[in-house]
């Protein structure tokens, strides 16, 4: 199972590294609509579709800082370090699934299982924190017990 933590792994940085190549590549392409954008103007509605160009540019600027963010936190992710209890960076397995603390990625199938990518900060993350095999935790009126911890 520890070997499945690191492939698992590699496909989370896979995963945040074709979702920065896709933000970038859009980045590009407004960058260049603007830059074309200015060699025609037809006044107002230049300036409109200059605005929501600028705005589209900003949320693709803030998703790229999240990204760039979560890239860093796998980046340092320690596959060797080995605890009792739940902690950041911990594939947890439970009777409901497994579950990977680390960033907020969503549902991952690898290997046919699937894992759910959560954040440690999350609502159930934050319950399965300082959890040991053995202990249940109770999340949206559903049971999660815990099997193991990797």
């Amino acid at each position: 199972m520890k070997a499945f933590k690191e492939r698992l792994l590699d496909h989370c940085k896979a995963t945040i590294r074709r979702k920065i190549e896709l933000i970038a590549y859009a980045m590009d392409e407004i960058k260049g609509s603007m830059e074309n954008e200015t060699k025609s103007s037809l006044g107002d509605k230049h300036e409109t579709s200059r605005a929501r160009m600028q705005s589209e540019l900003e949320k693709l600027s803030w998703q790229m800082d999240e990204l760039k963010g979560q890239n860093e936190i796998l980046q340092k992710v320690d596959l060797a370090r080995s605890t009792d209890k739940i902690t950041n960076e911990n594939l947890v397995v439970t009777n409901k699934g497994l579950f990977f603390l680390v960033i907020p990625l969503g549902k991952v199938e690898l290997e046919e299982k699937t894992v759910y990518v959560i954040s440690p900060v999350s609502p159930l993350g934050k319950k399965l924190i300082g959890l040991k095999n053995g202990d249940e935790v109770l999340m949206n009126e559903v049971s999660y017990r815990i099997d193991q911890i990797l």
